[in-house]
């Protein structure tokens, strides 16, 4: 039900919006016209934004069929006159701004006394809104914002405010404080929170008769952007002592055109600047400040307030005097000023802000940790410190500190490790956005710990921090954490790690996964903890990462693979003996000696007849009848034998190679015994492999007993086929 449709250069509101849009944002645009038709389909419609156009007329029943409309934006456009039927039907509307349009007067008939449910209301412009009257504001009784502006305000009707009965934060733009406090009297009593912006206050005058007899609820005034004089100071001081409910006073990038000389301008009749309790001062300027006196004619005035903040505004010293009559002050902010040890150490002298609770020096001059910690020991209330943003780099083996401190925070201040200079008695700790790689330190009592962006790589030992309830080590380096080191902080209700470079490992993800109740403990989980490593799951959410079974279970895979790897090769060698896979390989590798070598060796090189291949067994018959017979033939025929003339210490796999390449012919006495010899089948199969493979005739059978067929091995199946002729 969303339509956003803003800086997109429209001129005109689109065409075919429907029921089904609740939400239209058409703000930047070149809008200048609102139909009666524009909007009528849009009945559920409840929020219309339609701020920075050129739109300068309305038509009487452009938001008739609005019914639903909670929040209208009609802010800087060109309306010059408003009407009150534009808003007749609107009953639930709560927010409305009209603020920058072109008009002078709210209209000729009161605009808001049908919207009886308005919680927010911006109206007028800095340059043609001169007047306020009183039937302006009719039928509004209730409003939690109303901002007017109005810096050329030149009439306000006297109870043009007062018909509405309640307003929590009224928003002043004015220019001149000519008519400020006419409108004062009338919202006094029924308003909670005042802020004045843009305002020059030369000439502001108080007058005690206007408001001294009335029932004041005004609790906070704010001045932003206001130009004070020591003259008009004083006025707005006799102000917080008549309007006696206000409590908070705030001056936000204000500038003081003056000296600050009040001795002459009646201070002595005001004790104290009313019931202000909290006193907030932000970039305050002051142009003559080389000329500025020290203020000690208001130091009586500031007695009773018990918080003080002055913020970026060049201070570097409090005087020891004003310190000393801040007796009340429970709680000072000197944030990003200009303090440092020297004007510390005048600042807080003996008996300076004897109740004082929470110091806060942040973003200072502060160089020594040391030094710091001595010169706060006349603090003797002081339990929070704030000293962050300042550079310390380094921090000594021991220090002092007021014997109350239960907070510091010594964020950004550049420190690279912590010593025993921490004091015992502290309950909270910040030292995030440091370079600190490791957390040793014994802390008792302490019961948070800030330690984010620093470069720890584990979590600290909680033996060190017993009663520790809350970690924050968000963005470091930590790359995993088990459940025995979360159990290990017994008292440990939040947990922030997000942000850390988190390796997936199983047992992390079977512990993130697995425990619901960690999701109760780790804060922001679990969109900031992701996964860094392993690489297929960088950047997934711890919560959703999944690893593969290899992963998890590498031992019983390893253990598989072997056993899978082992019963293949048992499977391999049933197969080569069943299938004579160790007599191919042979084969293999006599095929390649065989290829080295020439394939016909040289007529020079071949020196016998014939190699004689036998069985041990029948030596007999062979050396004593077959070899005598062809040895003494005429002409003799030369022959090999294996026990005359293989070179000894030859590997006789060579011997046998190199004596059938050396003869003309091979004889193969064949019997039962020549079967069962391992080396005559060896022999046997390289003239198998010579015979038949290289197509020659080398080979002589001899059959000197009958063989059985089967007593020939499958693999000669060229063999048997001989023998079968």
């Amino acid at each position: 039900g969303v339509c956003d449709g803003h800086s997109r250069s429209l001129n005109s509101i689109p065409s075919g919006l429907t029921a089904g849009v609740k939400s239209l944002d058409l703000s930047n645009n070149e809008i200048t016209y609102v139909g009666n038709r524009d909007l009528q389909r849009c009945v559920n419609l409840k929020t219309l934004r339609l701020r920075a156009n050129e739109i300068h007329t309305v038509e009487e029943d452009s938001f008739f069929h609005l019914r639903s409309l909670e929040y209208l934006d009609l802010s800087y456009n060109c309306l010059s006159n408003l009407s009150s039927s534009w808003f007749r039907s609107l009953y639930v509307l709560k927010f409305l701004n009209l603020l920058g349009n072109l008009y002078k007067t709210l209209g000729e008939t009161s605009l808001f006394s049908h919207l009886l449910n308005m919680r927010t209301l911006k109206v007028g412009n800095s340059n043609s809104f001169t007047e306020i009257r009183e039937k302006d504001f009719a039928g509004l009784t209730f409003l939690e914002e109303l901002e007017i502006s109005a810096q050329n305000l030149q009439v306000y009707v006297p109870k043009s405010l007062t018909s509405i009965q309640n307003i929590s934060h009224l928003i002043l733009h004015l220019k001149q404080p000519v008519l400020l406090l006419d409108i004062l009297v009338d919202i006094v009593s029924s308003l909670d929170y005042l802020e004045l912006r843009d305002t020059d206050l030369h000439t502001f005058h108080f007058s005690e008769a206007s408001i001294s007899e009335m029932n004041t609820s005004i609790k906070k005034l704010v001045f932003r952007n206001v130009q004070f004089t020591d003259e008009s100071f004083v006025e707005v001081v006799k102000l917080f002592n008549y309007v006696s409910g206000i409590l908070e006073v705030e001056f936000d990038d204000c500038t003081h055109d003056g000296i600050g000389d009040f001795r002459t301008l009646a201070l002595d009749r005001i004790r104290y600047l009313g019931n202000v309790e909290t006193l907030t001062i932000r970039k305050l300027h002051i142009p003559q400040f080389f000329l500025f006196y020290d203020l000690s004619s208001i130091y009586s005035l500031t007695g009773r307030v018990r918080r003080v903040t002055i913020e970026n505004s060049k201070v570097f010293l409090v005087p020891c005097l004003l310190s000393q009559h801040l007796k009340s002050l429970e709680y000072l902010d000197l944030s990003e000023n200009l303090m440092s040890e020297e004007t510390l150490k005048n600042s807080a002298c003996e008996n300076a802000w004897p109740f004082l609770q929470t110091l806060v020096l942040r973003q200072n001059r502060l160089k020594s940790l040391e030094k710091t910690g001595e010169l706060l020991l006349t603090l003797k209330s002081l339990t929070n410190l704030d000293i962050s943003k300042n550079n310390f780099l380094s921090m000594p083996e021991t220090c002092q500190w007021p014997g109350r401190m239960k907070q510091l925070n010594l964020s950004s201040t550049r420190i690279h490790s912590l010593t025993q200079c921490l004091p015992q008695t502290l309950e909270i700790l910040d030292v995030s956005s440091n370079n600190l790689d490791s957390f040793s330190l014994i802390l008792p009592q302490l019961k948070e710990l800030y330690i984010s962006r620093n470069k720890l790589k584990t979590l600290p030992d909680a033996s060190f921090l017993p009663v520790l309830s809350i970690l924050r080590i968000s963005r470091n380096i930590i790359n995993t954490f088990s459940k025995e080191q979360l159990d290990s902080f017994q008292q440990l209700k939040t947990l922030d790690a997000g942000g850390n470079s988190f390796i997936c490992s199983c047992d992390f993800l079977a512990f993130a996964q697995g425990q619901q109740a960690l999701a109760r403990v780790l804060a922001d989980w679990p969109d900031d903890y992701r996964c860094d490593s392993p690489s297929h799951v960088r950047g997934q959410r711890v919560q959703d990462a999944r690893l593969s079974l290899s992963e998890c279970h590498r031992a019983a895979v390893v253990s598989a693979v072997c056993c899978a790897l082992f019963l293949l090769l048992l499977l391999t060698g049933v197969l080569c003996h069943r299938l004579h896979g160790l007599w191919y390989m042979k084969m293999m590798w006599a095929w390649l000696q065989a290829k080295r070598k020439p394939r016909k060796a040289p007529r020079r090189d071949i020196c016998y007849d014939a190699f004689v291949s036998y069985s041990e067994r029948d030596s007999y018959w062979v050396e004593n009848l077959m070899v005598q017979e062809l040895e003494h033939f005429n002409p003799p025929f030369k022959l090999c034998l294996h026990k005359r003339d293989f070179v000894p210490g030859k590997w006789i796999i060579d011997n046998i190679i190199d004596s059938i390449e050396k003869s003309h012919k091979t004889i193969f006495v064949l019997s039962e015994n020549f079967v069962k010899s391992e080396w005559c089948k060896y022999e046997l199969d390289f003239s198998h492999f010579r015979l038949f493979d290289e197509n020659n005739d080398a080979a002589i059978l001899i059959l000197l007993e009958p063989i059985d067929k089967k007593a020939i091995p499958q693999r000669f199946c060229k063999l048997r086929k001989i023998m079968n002729t």
